[in-house]
This record gives C-alpha cells, sequence and structure tokens, in this order.
C-alpha cells in the first residue's frame, strides 16, 4: 500500500469494533497489516510475566508456538529491547531503533527471534491513563521500507484493535494504576540510580526520614515488598525512567 487510502483505514477500524471475539478482530488486523509487508503480530501488555497468569493479562501472538515457549521459558520480555523501549517511547518505533541500545542480553533476545525468520518490523506502543503499558508489534521475514504515512496508518489501526481487545477480553486485575506525585517519583528514580536514602535527601534537600517515608507510600501504592521490589515495579509500568 503505497498511496493513502482513507476508505481501507476507516473500514478497517469498523470491522475491529464491530469484531465479537478474538479471532475476529485477528483476522481484521491481520489482513490489513498485510498489505504492508507484515506476517506477524505481538498485542499485550507489557508486564512482568512472574507476577500475572496469562488470563490476567492481555496477550496475544501469531509468532511460531516453538518461539513464543521459548521466550517464556527464558522470560525474554524483561530483557527485550523492544519491549523496554515501549515503557517509555509515545511514538511508534522501528525495531532496529531498540536493537542499537540492546544490551548483551538484550542482543541474545533478538538473536532468538531472528533465527525463526523474523527480522524487521514496528512497534506502536499503547499507552493510556489508568492501564498499563502495551503494545502492538509487526513483524516480518523481509526488511520493509515504510513511509510516515505508512506508519500513522498502521498506528490508528493497531490502536482501535488493541483497545478493541483489550474491553472484549477485558477487565485485567490491576488495569487501574496507581500515579505517583512527583516527589515520589524523584526519589523511586533515584533509588533506582543506587542512591541511598541520605543521598537522595542530599540531592533533593529534605531530610532522610522524609525519603524513607516517601518511598514507603510509593510502595504501598504500587502494591511492592521491598526497595528492590518498587524500583523493578516503577520501571516496568513506566513510572521513571529504566
Amino acid at each position: 500500500m503505497t498511496q493513502y487510502d482513507g476508505g481501507a483505514v476507516l473500514a478497517a477500524i469498523r470491522a475491529i469494533q464491530s469484531a465479537e471475539d478474538l479471532a475476529e478482530t485477528l483476522g481484521v488486523l491481520s489482513h490489513f497489516v498485510e498489505a504492508y509487508g507484515f506476517e506477524r503480530i505481538y498485542l499485550g501488555q507489557l508486564v512482568n510475566p512472574a507476577s500475572l497468569a496469562p488470563r490476567e493479562r492481555l496477550y496475544l501472538s501469531d509468532w511460531p508456538e516453538e518461539l513464543q515457549a521459548e521466550r517464556r521459558s527464558q522470560m525474554a520480555i524483561l530483557q527485550d529491547p523492544i519491549a523496554l523501549c515501549a515503557l517509555t517511547s509515545r511514538r511508534p518505533f522501528r525495531w532496529q531503533e531498540a536493537h542499537a541500545q540492546a544490551t548483551r542480553d538484550g542482543q541474545r533476545i533478538i538473536d532468538m527471534v531472528h533465527n525463526y525468520g523474523i527480522v524487521d518490523g514496528v512497534m506502536f506502543p499503547m499507552h493510556a491513563i489508568d492501564h498499563l503499558p502495551g503494545g502492538v508489534s509487526l513483524g516480518t521475514s523481509v526488511s520493509l521500507e515504510l513511509s510516515p504515512l505508512a506508519i500513522q496508518e498502521l498506528e490508528i489501526v493497531c490502536q482501535a484493535a488493541y483497545y478493541h481487545l483489550e474491553g472484549v477480553l477485558g477487565p485485567f486485575p490491576y488495569q487501574k494504576l496507581a500515579q505517583l506525585t512527583p516527589r515520589e517519583g524523584e526519589c523511586v528514580g533515584l533509588a533506582a540510580a543506587g542512591k541511598t536514602n541520605w543521598e537522595i535527601a542530599a540531592i533533593l534537600g529534605i531530610r532522610e526520614d522524609t525519603v524513607k517515608k516517601t518511598l514507603k507510600r510509593a510502595g504501598e501504592k504500587l502494591g511492592t515488598v521491598n526497595r528492590a521490589h518498587l524500583v523493578a515495579t516503577a520501571i516496568r509500568t513506566g513510572k521513571i525512567f529504566p
């Protein structure tokens, strides 16, 4: 699809919104993205798989079953550079952008996907107030050239599919997220950087006891059990930068 076709975009959105189940929704989305050269779809919330069972989160994928099983066994999402970028990005991005920032473990996850013939793609992050972060990632076995207009068309339809499925398959536990105050976010962010309570107090110009109380409140809001859990949860839910 090289020229804008508003009728095709609108027709896809209408078909998605009227779809009554998962299969019908994914069928419409798959047909639409195939016109742009995409063969694989991952759609889901970006959460720690150790904290939520599959039935308690939005997760759908037509990736090879062996690849899905391998990723689950290694909890690949925790190191996947595409998922990590999507937690904080508010715009679509090519997989290559995230790959350039990959750690050694992240590169291993990239290689894992490449081994199954999925070599290029685009991630469309999904962020909405009071919802867990998520995304729709489209993959292909070939390198694609996509215009900015094509990215916009895909984003609109992917958003329609994602939020429709969230409504059809939900509600999901923990979908409504507690919000940290600016001060709580500062303290958690500095804790994530390895700063002690004393150092955080010195940086922010507040009492050390205030830091302790602030981190405790943040932990209670996010339902965490210790400092490490608090930092990990805040990063996973996009409360602070990783």
